[in-house]
């Protein structure tokens, strides 16, 4: 083998380590995008839960029934025991947003 086929396959041979180092990188930062992802979906999973506990009874069945109007998979209207949504639930559409008047809840 000549020096220049040496040499090739040397760099060749780190070129293909730091491209497996490169795959490596951008999977752990893929699999810490979505643990991020997933805290933050539990962490105000567990607010508007505990907000949910603070409000009365009416108030409370009106800022559920909003909510439940966005949960459109099967399997999760299953898993959470929710009915079909109506209609004209499934069809309505609020202008001012899906959440429109949360803050007024609590009042």
């Amino acid at each position: 083998m000549s020096k220049y086929r040496e040499k090739i396959a040397r760099i060749e041979e780190k070129v293909a380590q730091d491209q497996q180092r490169l795959r490596d990188l951008k999977s752990r930062e893929t699999a810490e995008r979505r643990r991020n992802d997933t805290r933050r979906k539990i962490l105000y999973g567990a607010a508007i839960l505990s907000l949910i506990d603070t409000l009365p009874e009416d108030k409370k069945e009106d800022f559920l029934r909003r909510i439940h109007r966005h949960i459109h998979k099967e399997k999760d209207r299953t898993f959470l025991e929710l009915e079909e949504p109506l209609e004209e639930e499934s069809a309505e559409h609020d202008d001012s947003g899906p959440l429109q008047g949360l803050l007024d809840l609590t009042e």
